[in-house]
């Protein structure tokens, strides 16, 4: 042993001689870095080829899938040394690789012949990297990979590679207060304390470790350290009282450390990534993280549970904050989205709800930073773009000069006076000032042109006919004046034919345009407003601030059901959805996986907006979710489209008119307006006249107004339960407000959940009349009749609604269904007085259902699937039902079922109850849904 030993020796030089004569091998100081140079990139924890990992010493002495690779006190023994000097296949490192010189390899042969001690307490930090050192050019300034700005706006921090300057302003004659050298390279986070007395700095070396260091703004020297990760920090932050900072690294891991003690307090795990940002909410409770997975996560800070995780995002998250009156998580990703969740998880696990996904550019979001004042978050994104979004919509609402390099940080500086900057700093060691625009707080930008609507009464309308006014053989496209109402009798003479009808309006008043196919005729009308230009008067602008496109199948031009697009989880109710020109509305979210939106109304043929017509939708053609812009707004640059629409219909939009075409025009100033009727195909009559063309023009004031109908109960209502019936509305002319439907006397013994109130934009509602248990027949025919009330223009306005139909008693059914509260212990069946279950928006309860049954009657009961519950809220619906729905097994007599509030719904009581699919539909008796704010 000791021979070979000595044979390593004659090989070194005199000061490692004498080392290994005088027994001072360290595992530390001499043996280590042999490792870490040579070894270490092929036995690390994430690559441990052979099994064998030698980052730690425990590790190391512990071996591979073949064994121990060392044996204290035997060199010859040793198979990791023998296999480094070649004497041992196979060779390692291999042959392509560098090894050890035979002095390292004589150092670790010593060290073994002492018997391998290892590191007295925890291993070495590796604070440098071995690797060659290349020099750099005199004269370049050094990139800047951090930035940061005191709360009171007076000191700025910028970092480079091996030092931080800390000046009062920006520029290139400002000499820096304070400059810190270095130990760790890259700095990679900068924060003040609060009172800009401390700064803190994440930083590291890649593959090696990773530390956060406070340091005194006044002396630049360090107040404490912390130390504990196995690659570079990417983020550390102080807590709100400043009592913990939190470091997230590369290595996946996130530490939670006391400042006085020094020591980690938490250790969070469960990301799959690298951590690439960090935010403490206002309380200090909640933690929340991002990381290069595609996720941020929700944590408590006391326990170190994970409280949720954000999976939304198609890409890295790089950027996080919480809002400053801690309501919100607001994220950026590489995406290029903005996406906004409400923090509900403050003090458990809960299902933390999106409520915004915004487009924003068109190069990954890598910072997000929210002003002082809480108003707005300022984005940057990797192509330089620096993008204002206001946080009381999140809508953009300035988009600033773009940095002329790469960016690599951002931060707010504060200056008083409503004076605020975006510092940015880019690879090109510049710093950029942008001033921030003051944020308008009373008006919306995203809203449809302020003209105050002017409904006129202009009586009869004036019979025009076209022939009378117009030589078609002469004159074709002459304009034909037209007197404020009138109807013209026209004819598509020839294909292409547009005929042309030019009439007076004034600003804000609103017209009435019908264009109906005339008896026999095969034409299909188009109708376009123009200006005294000749041009398309335009309607609305549509800003998209979210694409996606047409997934699992197309669309064909009816169907209201079932619209499956891409990212629909980052959509809202009532959202309107852009594609190909037509404007449809989201009105109820998919029940899961197999199964798409349905859009406005709802259930049959689908209903559009803004007048565009009903189009056929290609599997993956795009589409957007768009908001209507303001007349005098400038379109945010975001990345995506804005479209124009302008005053013209194919087809009536809400389908009552069937193909004939229906138009709302609202004038946007005083003149003239011609409006173009033609075939939308581009036919006409044929020469010889045999097939009509023919069509029906009506240009008439507007009338908003409502036509109403009720659905009969056709069946005996069974004692003890109920029949459902259905009130509708058509709306006419642009009425888009709620109508209320009263029943009028019932027979003894029967109730009802009337009055039933269909809400502002939807088409029908739900009512029960139910007959109580010991009901008694009653004499005579009962047919009660309903009527609907509303305010249209400012005025009552009743309509007859029809008949409930001749009412009759049955007997007690098979089944009685009850609904109960979920933690009812005995809730008597002959409670006549409903409860109130209170739901708060964006959040789910529960309930019961209780089946009283007759002893033969052993089926499965089905209360319906997506439709379930009856007589909800628009945006409340029943959830967590599966495929089946809300299905009672058989023989079963109760189940508990779900019930969830859309951010959307509108706040207030109403009525609600399940039916039963068993003898034609039996409904239960109601309780009261109370959505709260």
């Amino acid at each position: 042993m000791k021979r070979l030993v000595l044979l390593f020796a004659t090989l070194l030089p005199s000061w490692c001689a004498s080392l290994i004569a005088a027994d001072t091998v360290d595992y530390d100081r001499d043996v280590l870095p042999i490792l870490q140079t040579y070894c270490v990139s092929c036995h690390a924890e994430d690559d441990d080829q052979g099994g064998l990992v030698l980052e730690t010493f425990a590790k190391f002495m512990h071996g591979g899938e073949g064994g121990a690779v060392v044996t204290p006190g035997s060199p010859v023994s040793s198979r990791m040394l023998l296999m480094a000097s070649g004497r041992l296949e196979p060779k390692m490192p291999p042959d392509d690789a560098k090894g050890p010189s035979e002095e390292e390899l004589a150092v670790i042969a010593s060290w073994i012949e002492q018997g391998a001690i290892g590191p007295n307490g925890d291993m070495p930090l590796q604070r440098e990297l071995r690797t060659p050192v290349v020099p750099t050019v005199a004269g370049v300034v050094k990139p800047i990979t951090a930035i940061a700005s005191s709360n009171n706006g007076k000191l700025i921090a910028i970092a480079r590679f091996g030092s931080i300057d800390i000046s009062t302003d920006i520029g290139e004659n400002v000499t820096p207060i304070r400059t810190i050298p270095l130990e760790a390279g890259k700095v990679n986070s900068l924060e003040f304390s609060r009172d800009g007395s401390r700064l803190l700095v994440g930083a590291g070396i890649a593959g090696a470790y990773g530390s956060a260091t406070l340091y005194s703004v006044e002396s630049g020297e360090k107040v404490s350290e912390f130390v504990g990760h196995r690659d570079s920090v990417f983020s550390a932050v102080f807590s709100p009282d400043e009592m913990l900072v939190a470091t997230g690294s590369y290595d996946r891991d996130i530490l939670i450390w006391n400042i006085k003690t020094g020591e980690p307090v938490q250790e969070l795990t469960g990301h799959n990534g690298a951590i690439t940002d960090l935010a403490f909410a206002p309380n200090g409770k909640v933690l929340v993280s991002s990381s290069s997975d595609g996720t941020a996560k929700v944590w408590n800070v006391e326990t170190g549970d994970r409280l949720d995780t954000l999976s939304q995002s198609e890409g890295e998250v790089l950027s996080v904050v919480v809002t400053r009156d801690g309501k919100h998580i607001v994220a950026g990703s590489a995406d290029n989205r903005l996406r906004v969740w409400k923090l509900l998880s403050t003090d458990k696990p809960r299902i933390n709800p999106i409520i915004a996904t915004r487009f924003v550019d068109e190069s990954s979001i890598v910072n997000v930073e929210q002003t002082l004042d809480g108003m707005s978050v300022v984005v940057l994104s990797e192509a330089g773009n620096v993008k204002v979004v206001r946080q009381r919509d999140w809508q953009q609402v300035a988009s600033l000069e773009p940095i002329a390099d790469t960016p690599s940080d951002v931060c707010i500086r504060d200056l008083g006076d409503g004076k605020v900057q975006a510092i940015v700093a880019s690879m090109d060691g510049a710093l950029t000032l942008r001033e921030l625009p003051a944020i308008e707080t009373s008006n919306d930008s995203f809203a449809n042109a302020a003209v105050d609507p002017i409904y006129l009464n202009l009586g009869p309308l004036v019979s025009v006919e076209e022939s009378d006014s117009r030589d078609a053989q002469a004159a074709p496209d002459q304009i034909v004046d037209l007197p404020r109402g009138a109807e013209v009798v026209g004819v598509v003479s020839a294909p292409g034919e547009v005929d042309r009808y030019r009439f007076t309006a004034n600003r804000g008043e609103v017209w009435a345009v019908d264009v109906d196919a005339t008896d026999a005729s095969r034409i299909d009308p188009i109708v376009k407003v123009l200006d005294e230009t000749g041009a398309p008067v335009l309607q609305t602008r549509l800003q998209a601030i979210r694409d996606s496109y047409f997934t699992f199948r197309g669309k064909d031009s009816m169907q209201s059901s079932d619209f499956r697009v891409f990212a629909w989880e980052e959509m809202k109710l009532n959202d309107y959805l852009y594609s190909n020109g037509e404007v449809t509305r989201l009105w109820m979210h998919p029940r899961g996986p197999d199964s798409g939106f349905n859009v406005y109304p709802g259930t049959g043929d689908r209903w559009t907006y803004f007048g565009t017509s009903h189009l056929t939708h290609a599997l993956g053609e795009p589409a957007y979710v768009v908001q209507p812009l303001a007349s005098d707004t400038v379109p945010t640059a975001n990345g995506l489209p804005v479209f124009d629409v302008y005053f013209e219909n194919d087809d009536d939009s809400s389908r009552l008119a069937g193909k004939n075409s229906r138009l709302l025009f609202t004038a946007p100033a005083d003149g003239r307006y011609t409006l173009c009727v033609s075939d939308t195909r581009g036919e006409g009559a044929s020469g010889d006249g045999t097939h009509g063309y023919g069509y029906r023009l009506r240009l008439r004031a507007a009338e908003p107004s409502f036509d109403a109908s009720v659905s009969e109960i056709k069946k005996a209502i069974p004692k003890g339960a109920g029949r459902e019936c259905t009130v509708s509305v058509k709306r006419l002319d642009g009425f888009d407000g709620e109508v209320e439907f009263n029943v009028s006397s019932l027979p003894p013994g029967l109730q009802s959940t009337f009055p039933v109130t269909i809400e502002a934009g939807q088409r029908e509602a739900n009512a029960s009349i139910w007959a109580e248990a010991d009901c008694a027949a009653w004499d005579g025919d009962w047919s009660p009749t309903v009527t609907a009330t509303a305010y249209v223009v400012g005025k009552r306005v009743e309509r007859s609604a029809g008949t409930v139909g001749k009412l009759t008693l049955a007997d007690a059914p098979q089944a009685i269904s009850r609904i109960v509260p979920v933690d009812a212990v005995d809730y008597s069946a002959d409670s006549t007085e409903p409860w109130v279950l209170s739901i708060p928006r964006g959040e789910t309860v529960s309930a019961r259902v209780v089946v009283d049954r007759q002893a033969e009657f052993k089926n499965e009961i089905s209360f319906g699937k997506e439709f379930a519950g009856r007589n909800t809220t628009h945006g409340v619906y029943v959830d967590n039902i599966g495929l089946n729905g809300l299905l009672l097994l058989e023989g079963g007599t109760e189940r508990e079922f779900f019930i969830t509030a859309d951010p959307i719904a509108k706040p207030g009581k109403r009525v609600f109850y399940l039916v039963a699919e068993i003898d034609g539909g039996l409904s239960t008796q109601p309780i009261v849904l109370e959505v709260l704010p």
